[in-house]
Formats: C-alpha cells, structure tokens, sequence
C-alpha cells in the first residue's frame, strides 16, 4: 500500500514540474512574441529561458569567421 503512494506521490511531482515547465515557456514565447520580428537581444528573464529550452537562439558569427553566402555570392539574409 505504502508503495502506491509513493508512486502516486512522485508521479503528481513530476506532472507538476513538467506543466510548471512547460507553463514558463509558453510564457516566454508569448513575452517574446512582439511585433517586429524576432529581436537578436532579449531583455526578459523568462524570454530567454525560453528561448535556450526551445533551441530559438539569435547565433551571432565568431569574430574572424566568414559570412555565409548565397550561391550567388551575396552574403545570406541581406536584401538586395
């Protein structure tokens, strides 16, 4: 009997955790939603978890590296 609470105790612990996660990252998705883009820079704490648990992430280039280009030899994400 002791053995069912226990699992029914860790099993609502971890639902919990798993909403409360999944909670913050709505949020900071929802926070992050502006108009305008996708700015490079976030200011908001829960934005930014948000963005590092989904993998969305403004990737700047090493210093020294070279821009990626296009086929064409224009440099990618640049309006002609």
């Amino acid at each position: 009997m002791i053995v069912m609470y226990a699992s029914a105790a860790t099993a609502l612990v971890l639902a919990g955790a798993t909403i409360g996660i999944l909670v913050m990252v709505c949020l900071g998705i929802k926070r992050d939603d502006r108009p305008g883009g996708f700015p490079a820079d976030v200011n908001d704490r829960t934005a930014r978890a948000a963005r590092k648990m989904t993998g969305a992430g403004a990737r700047r280039p090493s210093p020294g590296t070279q821009p990626m280009l296009d086929r064409d030899g224009s440099v990618r994400g640049l309006a002609a």
